[in-house]
């Protein structure tokens, strides 16, 4: 799995413990909102909402934080 988050965005913050809790091994991918990383076109292509955080699963993409935590 991969997640992309910022440090200090508390929705990332929340899914971080998610996963932490259930003892998911996982990739932490930095998106630096203060350079603004995620309005770049790069990021665009992984979230179209250019929000964070973004999970990579099974070949999914998941966007918003209770989801993936319901989904976890």
């Amino acid at each position: 799995m991969k997640l992309y988050s910022f440090f200090r965005s508390g929705t990332s913050h929340r899914l971080r413990i998610a996963l932490n809790l259930k003892g998911l091994a996982y990739e932490q991918i930095a998106v630096d909102l203060r350079r603004e990383e995620h309005l770049g076109d790069a990021f665009k292509a992984i979230n179209p909402q250019q929000f964070v955080p973004v999970l990579e699963a099974d070949e999914r993409l998941m966007i918003q934080s209770p989801a993936i935590i319901e989904w976890l």
